[in-house]
């Protein structure tokens, strides 16, 4: 399984020095028209104005194929937070590139920056500015697909202390596939390979700071809905964006922002009872059942970390097929059995393969059975 790569960073010490307002952002890729394996990646960072902002007018991309390349800025746009008591502007760079892909299959993009801004909710952070990582996973091939726009809170950055505050992330799909919002952890990096990323265990949801109110997102609108801050300073807010197309996961997309709780004029909301966050998007989709007491397929376990079992079950003896392909479709992996047999075992290692969702099918003459399998 291929990965590509998409690397933000401030690798100039000059820059990394001064890139220290970097509050999220996240990746789009779109199909280029006349090319298959042609796509548009565009990275959309957010940081607070000044000289980071200003100077940041380029960045690195890895690919993954052996090939970087370093891109400039094509726009910078000031907005104006009245409400944002610590910073009145937020910058927005856009970074555009085209890349053609080797082939069809899945890939990965991250963005890496340095220094991100330091929030409640992530324990040391203010000592230990691990670098901010946003990730973009699509399939390309015969699956033509514009992975969603992202939307910024309309409200801005900040938000009033002991106020319910809810904060619209709602994204807008080119293709009219079906979307699923999430809360998930933020990303790292702090390897020496930086097309690498990791999520940030020790990360806490904004309510678990102080075990106060509620922090929910619907999954469905992408309304996030705090009720509300008890305590005043910087947090990270991250989602994650899923695209759906007939049931099957084609697109994921992390968006971070860091939210700024301040002091501000308004009443005081009454702080619901403390509930924990419900990390990502409850969510669950899978492939139509096909009932057939004379057919079954049977897989373990999913998720899958490693080693997966198959095993093939006839009322007949039989010969079968058992193959392993991607959700674009790109066989991945082959079994045919050497005799006829009412049962077919099978031992699969995906340890190699990149987290996503996979498909298990067992063909045997005319008759075929697929299952979903979700690989960590």
């Amino acid at each position: 399984m291929k990965t590509f790569l998409f690397l933000f960073l401030a690798f100039l010490s000059v820059q990394v020095a001064q890139a220290t307002h970097l509050i999220g952002g996240y990746i789009q890729v779109k199909p280029v028209a006349g090319s298959g394996l042609t796509y548009e990646v565009i990275a959309t960072i957010y940081s607070y104005a000044g000289s980071a902002t200003s100077e940041a007018s380029s960045l690195s991309i890895c690919f993954g194929d052996g090939n970087t390349r370093e891109v400039p800025r094509s726009s910078l746009l000031y907005v104006t937070l009245g409400s944002n008591t610590i910073s009145s502007k937020i910058g927005i760079n856009t970074y555009r590139i085209n890349h053609t892909y080797s082939g069809p299959g899945t890939y990965t993009l991250t963005t890496s920056l340095a220094n991100r801004t330091p929030a409640l909710n992530i324990p040391n952070s203010s000592t230990q500015q691990e670098p901010l990582a946003l990730t973009t996973t699509f399939i390309t091939g015969s699956l033509s697909n514009q992975t969603p726009e992202l939307a910024s809170p309309t409200i801005g950055f900040s938000v009033g202390l002991g106020q319910k505050t809810t904060l619209a992330f709602r994204a807008t799909d080119a293709d009219g596939d079906s979307l699923a919002y999430g809360l998930v952890k933020p990303l790292t990096n702090t390897t020496t390979d930086f097309c690498s990323y990791r999520s940030m265990t020790a990360y806490q949801f904004p309510n678990d700071v102080t075990h106060q109110g509620t922090y929910k997102l619907n999954n469905r609108t992408g309304d996030l809905t705090w009720d509300a801050p008890t305590q005043q300073g910087n947090y990270s807010v991250v989602i994650s964006v899923s695209e759906y197309r007939n049931g099957i996961l084609i697109s994921q997309t992390i968006q971070e922002i860091a939210l700024i709780v301040t002091d501000q004029p308004g009443t005081p909301n009454t702080i619901p009872a403390y509930e924990p966050a419900i990390e990502g998007n409850g969510i669950v989709t899978a492939l139509p059942n096909y009932l057939d007491s004379d057919f079954t397929l049977t897989t373990f376990p999913s998720p899958v970390d490693d080693q997966l079992q198959v095993i093939v079950q006839t009322s007949t003896l039989t010969n079968a097929t058992i193959q392993l392909v991607d959700v674009g479709g790109r066989k991945l992996y082959e079994s045919d059995s050497a005799k006829s047999a009412r049962q077919h075992e099978q031992v699969i290692s995906m340890g190699s393969l990149t987290p996503g969702v996979y498909i298990i099918r067992a063909v045997t003459g005319n008759r075929s059975l697929s299952r979903k399998i979700v690989k960590r």
